[in-house]
């Protein structure tokens, strides 16, 4: 009954320190419109890298709230887990979860075994069963390996790769050109800013 107590008030003082905090700081800054903050009525006619600073700092607000909205369930479920008798029951195995796990995370829901179970399974466990049959990228295609010589899959990768380049760049896949062979005015503004001094008192009578 002790331990039950305990556990309630560290349930609720979690609970609270949440609330606090997320009152305190109006939801991260979220309860401010970005207006507001950039002093201009609207955005409208701002492009996202003249607002990139504003921008990142409203996405990280937005993952604070989550986080915390997060937590916050998590106590509540706790607490709800609490009342019914089934707080410090591992929801996997229904085995008791261990007390020193409980002191050092009192929102575990899994016992350590499930835990590391869980965690040997890695990402496959939380990703969608159609990425089975998609990975590798174009690995099922792929004739690489075998005396076949035609179009394949890593093919169809470079062609679509090659899509919209523009000739003469350092990054052609097939044909390595010299910078001189460029026929594009790089850092230039205007084609004139190409000839040299030579060049015009060359050309000059």
């Amino acid at each position: 009954m002790e331990d039950e107590a305990n556990a309630r008030r560290v349930l609720l003082n979690m609970k609270r320190e949440i609330t606090d905090r997320m009152s305190r700081t109006g939801r991260f800054g979220l309860d401010d419109a970005m207006r507001d903050e950039l002093g201009e009525l609207s955005m409208a006619d701002n492009h996202p890298a003249d607002v990139a600073s504003e921008l990142f700092e409203r996405g990280k607000d937005l993952g604070l709230q989550r986080l915390m909205e997060q937590r916050l369930d998590e106590v509540e479920r706790a607490l709800v887990a609490l009342e019914e008798g089934r707080y410090g029951v591992c929801q996997n195995c229904g085995r008791p979860i261990g007390a020193e796990r409980m002191e050092a995370n009192p929102l575990a829901v899994e016992c350590i075994r499930c835990r590391e179970r869980q965690e040997e399974l890695g990402y496959d466990l939380v990703r969608p069963v159609e990425e089975s049959f998609l990975m590798p990228f174009y690995g099922r295609s792929n004739l690489d390996h075998s005396d076949k010589n035609e179009f394949d899959g890593e093919d169809s990768w470079q062609a679509v790769a090659r899509y919209n380049q523009r000739p003469g760049y350092d990054h052609e896949y097939d044909i390595p050109l010299d910078r001189d062979d460029m026929d594009d005015n790089e850092g230039i503004v205007d084609p004139m800013d190409r000839v040299s001094n030579e060049e015009y008192r060359a050309q000059r009578p």
